[in-house]
């Protein structure tokens, strides 16, 4: 009799495997693109140049105040004529700092943030390096980010070095001591250093609204030389119409309205209302700004 064939075995199941999770990269690496970038951006020529330029307006007003008053006569010619605390600069080297920034602020620090965070984004898409930057697992939000951080250090070191090249001028050619607020009451040399510091500070904070605006323009655009003309079209523009009276209602939201606040710190005591409307206006430039150049950074199509 035929016996039954035995059951075939059943073949045995693969283990079940669980597509794993995709993991981001490690803060290690986000430090590291963000070393990349602080030191691909301080490497160029241009860069260089833009702070050449910022460390040598202070010795400029130095050299010219020196000449000036070699005579005996009053810095300003005694009319109250040229960027703040100019009339003060020989009685105290550490006014120059005051001064620096005070001439630099309006146009020549601003345009130096304009054309770093103009050629952020687009830059690296006018040279096809921005499809292989988010190749790497980078993200599109991460790479905004460290841009803008990249940006920032520039304010930072920007500012500095304007800050340290007039004190240097203004230690060499002038007497340091003692200084005469803007109340009229003195303070000891260790706390105006302290002031000056803290007013460099601020002066690169208030610049953030600019590198904001500056990196969304990059993110509008594939030529960084059209996002840097733009952005530094828009400083100059809104420069201007804040110097139109019949635009008064409007003038408090320009992001340079308050920039010369810094002046404040050396009241005595310290008047902070313009301060702190100028960083809520930085504050506010940034949230809108920098969430437009999410938004269109996130979304946009990256040819090159």
């Amino acid at each position: 009799m035929a016996t039954a064939p035995s059951p075939s075995p059943e073949p045995a199941q693969a283990p079940s495997q669980e597509p794993e999770a995709v993991r981001g990269p490690s803060p290690l690496w986000t430090l590291g693109l963000f070393r990349d970038e602080l030191v691909t951006t301080f490497r160029r020529w241009r860069t260089i140049a833009l702070l050449g330029v910022l460390a040598a307006v202070p010795v400029l007003i130095g050299i010219a105040v020196r000449v000036e008053t070699s005579g005996g006569s009053t810095a300003g010619g005694g009319g109250g004529e040229g960027p703040a605390f100019i009339a003060q600069i020989t009685n105290n080297g550490l006014f120059l700092v005051f001064t620096g920034l005070a001439a630099t602020l309006p146009f020549f620090l601003p345009m130096a943030i304009g054309v770093i965070a103009g050629d952020a984004i687009a830059g690296e898409a006018n040279a096809g390096t921005l499809r292989y930057l988010l190749v790497a697992p980078a993200g599109r939000t991460r790479l905004l980010l460290t841009k803008y951080a990249t940006t920032m250090t520039f304010c930072l070191v920007a500012t500095l070095v304007v800050a340290v090249s007039a004190f240097a001028v203004g230690a060499l050619l002038f007497p340091l001591g003692e200084l005469t607020t803007i109340s009229g009451t003195r303070i000891g040399f260790a706390e105006g250093l302290g002031r000056a510091l803290l007013i460099a500070l601020v002066v690169a904070v208030s610049l953030t609204g600019v590198a904001a605006l500056g990196l969304f323009v990059s993110t509008l655009t594939n030529s960084g030389i059209a996002a840097m003309a733009t952005t530094v079209g828009l400083l100059i523009t809104v420069q201007i119409l804040d110097q139109i009276p019949q635009l008064h209602a409007l003038q408090p939201y320009f992001f340079s309205h308050y920039w010369l606040s810094f002046a404040d710190l050396m009241r005595d005591p310290v008047y902070w209302d313009d301060l702190v409307r100028d960083l809520g206006i930085q504050g506010l430039y940034v949230a809108v700004f920098g969430s437009a150049a999410w938004a269109r950074f996130t979304t946009k199509d990256i040819t090159a």
